[in-house]
């Protein structure tokens, strides 16, 4: 296989963002659940959204020559990593691709050297809030953002099961679960389990509606509550994406609420991106940055992890791979 010459390569990564932009225009637009019925020319896709016609092919002949659809004839079609920007498959990256390029993430990122400069965060310098305050007043962006964590804990929501049995378990609390789409892996996966989703009281309607759509109402129930004040009692506790948007000192005050009412023989699942001792390139790190620019938080090794859970008056058991970005740490009461 070819390697680019290093000026090449650099060039690339310089302008990656435009390739971020072009794929989050595309799922924003709708345009690959249009494809999703059959080929069709960007001057028909054009006429369906409303966009320009010379542009929108454009964009679309960009995109092809990235492997995201095929353009043969004039007719532009999917190809199987286009059909990850569908709103209706299984792990779509539709919302991720959205919720990217949008303002409450893209204007953060735009002061980037800034967050380098002093190590602290910019989404209040750019957007006038924290992110969750920007979400709660923009609809658009929280949807976009509660779907990309959905398409991200769909990743790892058959993962998590396969790699630690619950069967032992009765009761699982998916801590800042949003959908609730991790709880919904272990009740499938466990027909012995009931199942706790918990977030902020604005974000229950929708973990409601997400366990109605997968007929889990009968095992699972929303609760709207704060994880830094108290978190449902429960013997298995999952924290997916959660302990990374926080502090140390923020960690601990979650995880000790989480430690104070497990049960006998209960256990505490973080699932994160964990950075690997010996530095090999993964998702990680470029995640550790996002969180450098838009959060208190940040990505850790393993060892950091323990020492968190420690902290909490938990210890860290084992750390077990995913076919997915991310790891299940798993946690007992010290």
């Amino acid at each position: 296989m070819h390697t680019p010459p290093p000026p090449q390569q650099m060039f690339q990564m310089i302008t990656a963002y435009w390739v971020s932009q072009a794929v989050g225009t595309f799922a924003e637009l709708g345009f690959a659940d249009l494809l999703a019925a059959g080929p069709a020319s960007a001057r028909e896709l054009a006429a369906r959204v409303g966009t320009d016609a010379d542009a929108t092919y454009r964009l679309c002949r960009t995109l092809a020559a990235l492997g995201v659809l095929s353009l043969t004839d004039g007719k532009l079609a999917l190809t199987p990593l286009g059909e990850t920007l569908r709103s209706d498959v299984p792990q779509s990256m539709r919302d991720m691709a959205r919720a990217q390029t949008m303002p409450g993430h893209w204007l953060p990122w735009g002061r980037f050297r800034d967050a380098i400069r002093t190590g602290i965060r910019q989404t209040g310098a750019a957007l006038g809030s924290e992110i969750f305050g920007h979400y709660a007043k923009h609809a658009d962006e929280r949807e976009a953002f509660f779907g990309a964590m959905h398409g991200l804990s769909s990743l790892v929501a058959k993962e998590a099961p396969r790699v630690f049995d619950a069967s032992q378990h009765r009761v699982v609390c998916d801590v800042g679960g949003a959908a609730g789409t991790i709880a919904a892996g272990f009740l499938n996966a466990n027909p012995q389990l009931t199942g706790i989703v918990l977030d902020l009281p604005e974000v229950a309607p929708l973990a409601e509606q997400a366990i109605r759509e997968a007929k889990l109402g009968d095992r699972c129930r929303a609760v709207g509550g704060d994880f830094f004040k108290d978190v449902p009692a429960a013997d298995l506790y999952v924290l997916k994406a959660i302990l990374h948007d926080w502090n140390d000192e923020q960690c601990r005050t979650i995880l000790t609420n989480c430690a104070k009412h497990l049960t006998h023989g209960g256990r505490v699942l973080v699932i994160e991106m964990v950075i690997p001792d010996d530095n090999a390139m993964s998702a990680a790190q470029l995640m550790d940055l996002n969180m450098l620019t838009m959060l208190p938080g940040r990505e850790r090794t393993a060892g950091q992890y323990a020492e968190l859970l420690a902290s909490a008056g938990l210890r860290m058991i084992d750390v077990r791979q995913t076919h997915s970005p991310l790891q299940v740490i798993v946690a007992e009461t010290a």
